[in-house]
């Protein structure tokens, strides 16, 4: 393949490195460039390596992956921008799973709304077996609300970041109802349920016998990415069921897969599962 670094250029390019000391003018120099807003915080250029082997190599790299790929260093250590922009990463992340969902959305979308035993975000977070059942009043609410015998179920929850849902829930539902209903697939009304996790859609998929369930929660914050939804879904999840018996995507949201685009895929994935009457594994 054209345009590769080999070993002995990888070599020649550490042994290069051992035998120079840190170029602190090069952080001088990066700094110099950074831009400033008006309330004076500064905006940190990308560090990138200063001069790469094989510039068109690095730029492809670069360009396939929001991942920290050749950022550069000083000495042994992250450039200053790295370490900065790492931990405002990490930062965003630990917000994420700590946010709430935004009461007036689900109003908006018009979700039934019930809650796991997860009694508040620390129960959630310290006991994961709560969010994935449903409180006895939640139970009562479901049977109440939700007709028996439908094709799908879909519900959302918080997850690890209610931040995904105040951010993609609403296009992402408008989309699966317009690609849902050109399928002819019946879908009862949403369903929210509160500090939940993806098992907690198999207790409700028996409660109302519904053929199918779609569970969509935001996704585990990843450094830059705290606003992701995941999609699962399965197909009559008898009891004891594992997450063999489902399938999954993931990594919805606007510079990832777009919530258009995922409901597509989500409403052919849930139209096959209903033809083949079976999900998960048992499928490959």
């Amino acid at each position: 393949m054209a345009d590769t670094l080999d070993r002995g250029a990888i070599e020649a390019m550490v042994r290069d490195a051992l035998r120079k000391h840190s170029d602190q003018r090069a952080v001088a120099e990066h700094v110099a460039q950074a831009t400033f807003t008006h309330g004076g915080e500064v905006l940190l250029q990308p560090s990138v390596l200063p001069n790469p082997a094989q510039p068109a190599s690095l730029k492809s790299l670069i360009a396939s992956t929001p991942a920290r790929v050749a950022v550069g260093r000083t000495g042994t250590r992250y450039t200053t921008s790295t370490l900065l922009k790492f931990r405002a990463d990490h930062a965003a992340a630990k917000e994420a799973v700590l946010s709430e969902v935004n009461s007036e959305l689900l109003t908006r979308l018009g979700f039934v709304q019930v809650r796991s035993q997860a009694k508040d975000k620390k129960h959630f977070l310290q006991r994961p077996d709560a969010g994935r059942a449903l409180s006895d009043e939640a139970k009562e609410v479901v049977v109440a609300k939700l007709p028996k015998g439908a094709q799908l179920q879909i519900i959302y929850g918080d997850g690890l970041s209610a931040e995904a849902i105040n951010v993609n829930a609403e296009p992402l539902q408008q989309a699966l109802s317009r690609e849902l209903q050109s399928r002819g697939i019946r879908a009862n009304p949403p369903l929210f349920v509160h500090l939940s996790r993806v098992k907690i859609m198999d207790e409700v998929a028996r409660l109302i016998e519904c053929e199918s369930c779609l569970f969509i929660c935001g996704e585990r914050p990843g450094l830059g990415f705290a606003d992701s939804l995941s999609a699962y879904f399965i197909y009559r999840p008898a009891t004891g069921a594992t997450d063999a018996d489902r399938e999954v995507i993931s990594n919805i949201n606007p510079r990832g897969f777009p919530p258009a685009q995922a409901a597509v895929q989500i409403s052919d994935s849930i139209a096959r599962i209903l033809r083949d009457k079976k999900s998960g594994v048992i499928l490959g």
